[in-house]
């Protein structure tokens, strides 16, 4: 990939998650009279960009389709076992991050219910059920909001368990175009993840259907009625093509930033209010509009010549994107606690008031707490993946590191 190609996408995955953290930081800001007051600049442009969590983690879908489904579709004919490093590889990754950010999750919950329980933040009926210890044990297997609730007030975690299992499933059913595996090992791996995949949308298609799945917390269905591990699946499939298409479809790489960018403006000012509780659906066509128009800003990118506007960026770009993972991964419950410190210090409605210089001051301290602490947690974890990966690629595991001759003799 050119510099521009992979300087941008460093870019966007900071960018993503600095959008996340800024709409759940909005818990503390109440602008419930932007319609019919006045403001100043300042609070317009909170208003507008505190709204974009949503589409950034499709753009993290986006991305993650790229760089990892891509590399599976263009080699899905490969001669040589694959499974083993590429497992070892999505697991690491997950993981080494996941496991300390769930250790977090209940120790900073814990303190916030003992310490804060008159707010009545962790009381609230969505958070029915999570603080059970069994909801951890579903969060490290990859169930959050598919089979099970979620872990805590770490309600961000359900992206992973897609991505995961997106992860898993991809190379399955590519598996009948690879020469690697003998003929039965391909198409038992096709059945293996058709069902996986199956088992996973049900959540989502009874919940869309009415029927109660009978999962207290469950929430399957999460974009106006179109079940996210699906949808989610399409995107993320997008995005590989992006990474194999043979011709751009917009050619100027500022062109496609141009559309992409009118996608996320159109979306917010137009998919709302009156007008999507009209038409509902507009909320899934802006989502297609948003991921067609990043996924052709990354095919242009892909195919420009290189030595663009991003190949000039900065460090810094990388810097930040380096610990994106670990700061989506461990601000939720920072935001809860501190949603619960200010509430029990000015009163449990204090959120409530129209916000006053106190409530701009809570807010951007705590995104600034959450990136502070989301670097140094990134030290002990996301910057030790490659340790961790490299220790079980050192594990063996027979079935799936065999020659693709020892792998035919057992056939």
């Amino acid at each position: 990939m050119t510099k521009d190609l992979t300087n941008f996408i460093a870019m966007a995955r900071w960018v993503a998650a600095f959008a996340v953290l800024v709409g759940h930081a909005g818990v503390l800001i109440n602008i419930s009279d932007i319609m019919v007051a006045p403001h100043g600049p300042g609070v317009y442009a909170w208003w507008f960009l505190a709204a974009f969590s949503h589409q950034a983690v499709l753009v993290f879908f986006v991305i993650s389709g790229f760089l990892v489904g891509g590399p599976l579709l263009r080699d899905r004919a490969r001669a040589k076992p694959f499974l083993h490093e590429y497992f070892v590889d999505r697991f690491s990754r997950i993981y080494v991050v996941m496991v300390p950010a769930l250790v977090f999750t209940f120790v900073i919950d814990s303190v916030g219910r003992a310490a804060f329980p008159a707010t009545g933040v962790y009381d609230a009926p969505f958070f029915a059920s999570v603080f059970e210890p069994i909801q951890y044990l579903w969060t490290l297997l990859q169930q959050q909001h598919l089979w099970a609730a979620q872990a805590g007030t770490n309600g961000p975690l359900w992206s992973l368990a897609c991505e995961m299992w997106y992860y898993i499933t991809f190379p399955l059913l590519l598996l009948p175009f690879c020469a690697a595996y003998p003929r039965s090992w391909r198409f038992a791996g096709l059945a293996v993840g058709a069902a996986l995949v199956a088992l996973l949308a049900a959540p989502e298609i009874m919940a869309t259907s009415g029927v109660d799945v009978g999962v207290r917390g469950l929430m399957p269905v999460m974009n106006n009625g179109v079940g996210m591990f699906l949808f989610g699946y399409g995107v993320w499939m997008l995005g590989a093509l992006a990474r194999v298409a043979p011709r751009p479809g917009v050619k100027s790489v500022w062109i496609a930033l141009g559309l992409f960018l009118a996608a996320l403006a159109v979306t917010r000012l137009a998919v709302r209010g009156p007008i999507l509780a009209a038409h509902p659906y507009l909320s899934a066509l802006g989502d297609l509009c948003v991921v067609a128009t990043f996924a052709l800003l990354l095919l242009a990118l892909r195919h420009a010549p290189g030595g663009g506007v991003f190949s000039r960026l900065g460090p810094i770009h990388w810097r930040l994107s380096d610990f994106s993972y670990s700061l989506y991964a461990t601000h939720a419950p920072l935001v809860f606690f501190v949603w619960a410190a200010v509430g029990g210090i000015f009163g449990r409605d204090w959120f409530k008031a129209l916000p006053t210089p106190a409530h701009w001051l809570a807010a951007f301290g705590l995104m600034l707490a959450a990136l502070g602490f989301a670097y140094a947690f990134s030290r002990v974890t996301e910057a030790r993946t490659k340790e961790l990966r490299d220790f079980l690629r050192a594990a063996r595991v027979p079935l799936l590191r065999r020659d693709a001759a020892a792998v035919r003799a057992l056939d």
